[in-house]
């Protein structure tokens, strides 16, 4: 359905008469709705709409009663394909915003987004699959590309993506307990400061978990094999920081191989915090991070990571191989770039 439904009407001629759309000004500044859907147009807005560029408007007088007009058919569509813990609101020029009700996994609909996105009268636009979301976060953004939908149409989409349903949803993280190893031998001697599990308790809270004991040991496989073996069998996750390169010190991903977990992956392609580590041992999740979560504090490996693993989803190899696409996240450009320039 098109824009060539209505008849343009001339701003002069359309004193009196109701807006059938929100009219947006754009400047360097600012972008907004100017006179919202309904408006009441009068003299003296006439030279406004000129100003921003609107010499023609549509106006209500021409609805038919098949249509939905944008308002109301994106705020349908956007309850139509939320699911759990989601809420929605309308907001200007005819948007329908879809938020998280709680912390907890994104999870999205590939497949479903595409069908929708191809069919050139809905858009939506989404945060990334399978990411943590706090309560209040944006997740989705639904738009109508025409200003209005006939209700057969709207029909016939609905029907075509009711197999992806939900399209977005909010599924809630599990208060998990963690048990932290901090591994380095100048550590345990108190050579350097613990700069680490600070930066693993602040993620895991965020993700919904709590760190439940916490222990230094020395670059020693046999000591960290035996405490990852107590921790896995008293918390729902262990995380262990240091010791993850091929330096000949290193133990820590030789123990974790030690203990006869599943290692999933050595090396996640993501950047910054390349080397890490994800096993399973008992179904339970092991991960080795490297030290370069206490340089890149504000985003690495275990933004990533923890977020499904609260959610009781499982990390298989292929989902782990597939993060290197998209995998250099903001925060490395931005340190990356200004160390070069220092140098």
């Amino acid at each position: 359905m098109g824009l060539n439904m209505w008849k343009p009407v001339p701003v002069e001629k359309a004193i009196g008469k109701k807006l059938l759309h929100d009219i947006t000004l754009i400047t360097e500044k600012t972008k907004g709705a100017i006179f919202r859907r309904g408006h009441i147009i009068k003299p003296e807005d006439v030279e406004l709409l000129k100003n921003a560029g609107h010499y023609y408007v549509f106006v209500e007088e021409s609805v038919k009663e098949d249509v939905i007009l944008e308002e109301e058919a994106v705020e349908d569509f956007a309850k139509y394909i939320s699911g759990p813990n989601t809420y929605i609101k309308k907001v200007e020029e005819g948007k329908a915003m879809i938020f998280a009700e709680r912390k907890g996994l994104l999870k999205v609909s590939y497949e479903g987004l595409l069908t929708v996105n191809s069919s050139g009268t809905f858009i939506v636009v989404t945060r990334q699959d399978n990411i943590g979301v706090s309560k209040g976060e944006l997740i989705a953004v639904v738009d109508l590309v025409p200003l209005a939908i006939r209700k057969d149409e709207m029909k016939e989409m609905k029907v075509k993506i009711k197999k992806y349903l939900p399209l977005v949803y909010v599924k809630p993280f599990k208060r998990k307990k963690v048990g932290l190893i901090v591994t380095g031998t100048e550590i345990y001697e108190g050579r350097i400061k613990d700069l680490a599990s600070d930066k693993v308790r602040e993620k895991v809270e965020k993700y919904g978990g709590a760190v439940c004991e916490t222990i230094t040991l020395p670059d020693d496989e046999e000591l960290i094999k035996s405490k990852i073996l107590e921790y896995i069998a008293k918390y729902d996750i262990v995380i262990l920081t240091g010791g993850m390169s091929v330096d000949p010190t290193d133990k820590t991903a030789k123990a974790i191989a030690l203990t006869g977990a599943k290692i999933v992956a050595y090396g996640i392609p993501v950047k910054p915090t390349t080397m890490t580590m994800i096993a399973y041992l008992n179904s339970k999740p092991i991960i080795g991070v490297s030290s370069g979560i206490i340089y890149f504090k504000e985003k690495n490996v275990l933004d990533i990571l923890l977020p499904k693993i609260m959610a009781d989803e499982y990390w298989a190899k292929e989902d782990i191989a597939k993060l290197g696409y998209g995998g250099i996240m903001p925060i490395y450009l931005v340190k990356k770039i200004s160390k070069q320039k220092h140098q």
